[in-house]
């Protein structure tokens, strides 16, 4: 700038800069937005999956001490549980050993577990445990 005033092509290059180095500062921002949006979308689905894993794990051990308290239980209709629902259905294989089926529903969610479990010598245990795909 001369002491005259602007000199031709000088005015209005401080507004665009400035513009500029808002619409950059817009873009960061967004962009940061979008990262902390999927990482909280991933942290919710992470703690979603824990839910589930304990609630399945929950009907697994509840058919366990029923088994454990009645040789021919034969497992239990869903109920409320933990904030979800889990559900269990018992099939004996044969004398002490069963095959525990257990379902967890959490935030529309579901997981399905299998576990064949051994009853004997005042105990109960499980003797193999796996989860069911889908």
């Amino acid at each position: 700038m001369s002491p005259c005033g602007p000199r031709r092509g000088e005015a209005g290059t401080a507004l665009v800069m400035a513009l500029m180095v808002l619409f950059l500062l817009s873009i960061s921002l967004a962009l940061l937005a979008t990262s902390l949006q999927l990482r909280m979308r991933l942290v919710r689905e992470e703690a979603e999956s824990v839910v589930l894993e304990s609630l399945s794990d929950s009907a697994v051990e509840e058919a366990m001490a029923e088994l454990a308290l009645d040789a021919s239980y034969m497992g239990a209709d869903a109920h409320p549980f933990g904030g979800g629902t889990i559900q269990s259905k018992v099939e004996s294989l044969g004398p002490s050993l069963y095959d525990v089926t257990a379902t967890a529903v959490y935030a529309g969610r579901h997981r399905v577990v299998e576990a064949q479990v051994f009853r004997g010598g005042g105990s109960v245990y499980v003797r193999h445990w796996r989860r069911v795909p889908g």
